[in-house]
């Protein structure tokens, strides 16, 4: 049985989350019990690009000041590590990123190191369910602890993002892209993703979910929904077990959980001791239009291309928005972009539909479209509902 506490937050003023974080980790012992003195400790919040925090789609930096300093108390060294999609695994980039998502200030309040190490190595993972390597960033050998914090919002390939893929930023840069090429259907790339649970294992997940993100997360595409929850659990899927469930959403009916359940993670009996998700549940939040594609193990709704390209919808660069910047150009793990005329074209034949672009477009200028056929079946019902 796992744990996971919930308590409402409805804001992001330092006192009320710092107050909000106590009561949180206080049926789980609190702070101490997941680090102790002189501990190097991995602060990893969601950092996915160069934004500001009132857009819900970076972890906000009131929740990961509050849990550093609760860190602090225990006398022992956290640090801020992140890897962001696309071309961003670079001091430049990753100096941008700390600077627009508020983690600069948090770390000047604070007087922790911002990691801009972006050395690489890999990692053995003896209990892997998939591969037996894994490219991880070098400064995670360096901790002795991380400390996971998710933001609750919503994934156009795994369909909710939360404590299970915010680790997916320890994997370095466009390595990640290297990843979804490797690894096209969903099933293969959750099965990545727990494999990586499993080598770095955080003893904590702090989740922010007191403002989270709707829609077609988990970038721009996406709208910020106040939720006023933070969770937490020493549990990565049982904390998107309860996320799923606040939003009214059966787990068993997306990838990260058939992946863990065909390792005996899922389905598992939850604790909930104080608040359930019952009690912060929210009945109209809006999901990914991805949610809606019937789609099976092999990324490939039973295993046609044809079906594949009308159940699940396809990114499309926007003229009155695309700047060429060709970010989706270097994040596309297929190759399946080019600039022209100044606007970015997908090759629907070559796309694999892991929305990488659509997740790194810094002007959120690609949609997800279904086909004609698809928007008709769509309505219909034919491809499940989950509103």
């Amino acid at each position: 049985m796992s744990t996971v506490s919930l308590v409402r937050c409805r804001s992001y003023d330092p006192p009320a989350i710092e107050a909000a974080l106590r009561e949180l980790l206080e049926p789980l012992g609190g702070m101490q019990s997941f680090v102790e003195a002189g501990q190097r400790v991995l602060v990893k919040p969601n950092l996915l690009m160069p934004i500001r925090p009132s857009r819900a789609i970076t972890t906000h930096p009131a929740v990961v000041e509050a849990v550093i300093r609760l860190i602090q108390e225990q006398k022992a060294e956290p640090f801020i590590a992140e890897s962001p999609g696309g071309p961003l695994h670079n001091k430049i980039g990753l100096r941008r990123v700390y600077r627009d998502t508020g983690m600069a200030e948090v770390a000047e309040r604070t007087g922790v190191e911002l990691n801009y190490d972006c050395a690489a190595l890999q990692v053995p993972t003896p209990g892997g369910g998939l591969l037996k390597r894994i490219d991880m960033m070098s400064v995670w050998k360096e901790a002795d602890a991380v400390i996971a914090l998710p933001k609750l919002k919503t994934h156009g390939k795994t369909i909710v993002t939360g404590g299970v893929k915010v680790l997916f930023g320890l994997v370095p840069g466009l390595t990640k892209t290297a990843y979804h090429a490797k690894l096209e259907g969903i099933d293969e790339f959750c099965d990545m993703l727990l494999d990586i649970v499993d080598v770095v294992r955080p003893p904590l997940y702090i989740m922010d979910g007191v403002v989270g993100l709707e829609g077609n997360g988990p970038s721009l595409g996406g709208e910020p929904r106040n939720m006023g929850v933070l969770l937490a659990s020493q549990d990565g899927v049982a904390i998107d077990a309860a996320l799923c469930h606040i939003i009214g959403l059966d787990p068993d009916r997306i990838p990260p959980f058939r992946a863990a359940a065909r390792r005996g993670w899922w389905p598992q009996e939850l604790s909930f001791p104080g608040l359930s998700p019952q009690d912060v549940a929210v009945s109209d939040f809006l999901l990914p239009d991805t949610a809606h594609a019937d789609t099976t193990g092999d990324g490939r709704s039973r295993g046609s291309r044809w079906i594949t390209e009308t159940m699940t919808p396809l990114p499309v660069p926007k003229r009155d928005r695309c700047t060429a910047c060709d970010i989706c150009v270097k994040s596309c793990p297929k190759d399946a972009i080019t600039i022209v005329d100044r606007l970015a074209v997908v090759d629907a034949q070559a796309c694999i539909r892991c929305y990488c672009c659509h997740e790194m477009c810094p002007e959120g200028a690609i949609d997800l479209e279904f086909s004609l056929l698809g928007r008709i079946l769509r309505r219909s019902g034919v491809l499940g509902r989950y509103d």
